[in-house]
Order: structure tokens, then C-alpha cells, then sequence
């Protein structure tokens, strides 16, 4: 008996086949060139045919290969043609959508969002997966999710992406740190020498800090990794050291002078919050009113 085929994996074969590389697909994919390699191989001998030759230049398609393309793309068309139309037949039951989403957004955006979604939506399911920005990522283009919101610079490129808002991040201490002190301005290299309190890699947050020290020719150099804002937050109220997240997140402590905002000369901390989804199947009309509802919600 035959082994079910992969959609997936012809998926990537079809895009090797546009972009003429295994590296320029896994570049769009946002996957490694190895894990887009060993995806071929293991469709070879799923398929029991040749469909890449592959030499220290790189990699095109056999003979067999442009066939197996053709075909793939037509299989493709109609995949995606069914899954619209379960998508259809689904709704007119009870619309849903599975939306993965950053840990800060979760936290300080999401649950707005998903509230006023169900003002205008009632009918709507909302099914929310939390995971760092990286994860997301990986969770939309695998189609696991039907659309993601992070704050990540860098995305792979094949997915689709909306800016739903500006977002800034902050260097907080406690009021007794020196960097407290009126008037104290921080140079972005004092920033990066710091052993600072941050979230874990993955993160977009630690990804938005990363490059903009990166841009002013800094490494960042951790003192302390969560994977919890919250936990960063107790941290910094006790007096552990200077600690970076949203301003969003810092928002009550700042506020209520338990912390204190640092001005850091020239060290760009501002991001963007982004949906983002595969280009294929489309979006479905929950999941566009859910975008549509982060876009115009409030700041």
C-alpha cells in the first residue's frame, strides 16, 4: 500500500521549483537549508522517484521532477479549493479561528481583541495559542494555526503580514539603581555591557533588543533569561538589575514610580506588532475579522 502523501512537502517542492533553489525556498520559508534538503529526500522515497539533481552548484529538477511539479500544482489548486469549501460549509454552523499569538500580545493586547471581536462576531470561536514570536512563526507556516500576531522584525518571507501597531520597548530599573538617577542618560554601549535582565531567545522581544544594539555595533550581554514577563517584572521590582520589555508591560510600574524608565541615547527600541498568515489557502473570514479587530482596536 501506497504511503499517504504529504501536502506539505509538495508544497516545498512546488516553491523549490519557483524560486530554483533549495536555499532561496528555505530563505522563503524561514526553514534551515538542511531541514528543506531532508524534506525532499524523504518525499523521493515517499514518491519512489528522482526529483532533484543535486550537485556542489545546487539543486534542479529531473525530468521526473517537472512532471511530479505539474502535477503537485494542480493537486495544490484543488487542496486548497476543499479546504475553502469545508471552510464554507463550517460556517454555516460556527465560524472559527485558531490564532497563535506572542506572549506580550497575548498578555496586553489579545484579550481586548478577542472581546471586541465577540461584540461585533458573537458567533465566532476564538482559539488562542500563546508561544514566543519564533514559534509563531513556525505554527502559521505549517498551517497549525490560521494566522499569528508577534512582534518580531524578521519573518520568513512567504508568509503574508499586516502592521497592526507600533509597539516600544523600555530599560527599567528600581528607583535605588544608578541609572535611576535625574537627569542620567545611558550610552547604548552601557546598555549592552550591562548584565541585563531579559527574555529568552526566540522572543520577539529579545529579537527588537538584539538588533538594535546590533545596529550601534553592541552585543547583548544577558545577566538573567525568562521566559516571563511577569517573572522579569518581580525581578526588576527587586532590585536585581536593569531589565527590558514593552512599555506596555512596565506600564503600572512605571507608572506608579516602583520603576523607572531609563533614557538610552540613540538605541531604537521601537517594533512593530504584525499579523501574519500563509498566502495559500486564504485567509478565512473569521480569521480576517480577528486581524481587522486588532487593527483598529485602540492603542
Amino acid at each position: 500500500m501506497a504511503a499517504p502523501l504529504n501536502l506539505e512537502d509538495l508544497r516545498v517542492l512546488v516553491l523549490v521549483a519557483e524560486q530554483g533553489s533549495i536555499g532561496r525556498a528555505a530563505a522563503q520559508l524561514g526553514f534551515s537549508q538542511p531541514t528543506v534538503s531532508r524534506r525532499m529526500s524523504a518525499l523521493e522515497r515517499s514518491l519512489r522517484l528522482p526529483l532533484l539533481e543535486r550537485s556542489s552548484t545546487g539543486s534542479s529538477l529531473t525530468p521526473t521532477g517537472q512532471v511530479v511539479v505539474d502535477w503537485a500544482t494542480k493537486l495544490l489548486e484543488s487542496a486548497d479549493d476543499f479546504s475553502r469549501s469545508l471552510e464554507v460549509l463550517r460556517g454555516a454552523h460556527r465560524p472559527s479561528v485558531r490564532a497563535a499569538v506572542s506572549m506580550t500580545i497575548a498578555e496586553h493586547h489579545a484579550p481586548q481583541w478577542v472581546g471586541r471581536l465577540r461584540q461585533h462576531h458573537p458567533n465566532i470561536t476564538v482559539t488562542l495559542l500563546v508561544q514566543k514570536s519564533a514559534r509563531v512563526a513556525e505554527l502559521v507556516t505549517s498551517g497549525e494555526v490560521d494566522v499569528g500576531f508577534v512582534e518580531s522584525v524578521t519573518l520568513p518571507p512567504a508568509l503574508e503580514r499586516h502592521r497592526i501597531a507600533w509597539d516600544r520597548l523600555v530599560v527599567a530599573v528600581h528607583p535605588d539603581h544608578p541609572w535611576a538617577e535625574p537627569g542620567r542618560v545611558v550610552s547604548a554601549a552601557e546598555v549592552g555591557q550591562a548584565p541585563l535582565m531579559v527574555r529568552e531567545p526566540g522572543s520577539g522581544t529579545r529579537e527588537t533588543l538584539e538588533q538594535a544594539l546590533k545596529r550601534r555595533g553592541h552585543p547583548l550581554n544577558p545577566g538573567l533569561e525568562m521566559a516571563s514577563n511577569t517573572a522579569l517584572k518581580s525581578a526588576a521590582l527587586a532590585g536585581m538589575g536593569p531589565v527590558v520589555l514593552s512599555t506596555t508591560a512596565l506600564a503600572a510600574e512605571l507608572a506608579s514610580g516602583k520603576l523607572v524608565a531609563v533614557r538610552v541615547a540613540r538605541l531604537g527600541l521601537r517594533r512593530p506588532l504584525t499579523a501574519i498568515w500563509r498566502q495559500r489557502p486564504q485567509l478565512s473570514d473569521a480569521a480576517l475579522a480577528l486581524v481587522e479587530t486588532a487593527t483598529t482596536a485602540p492603542a
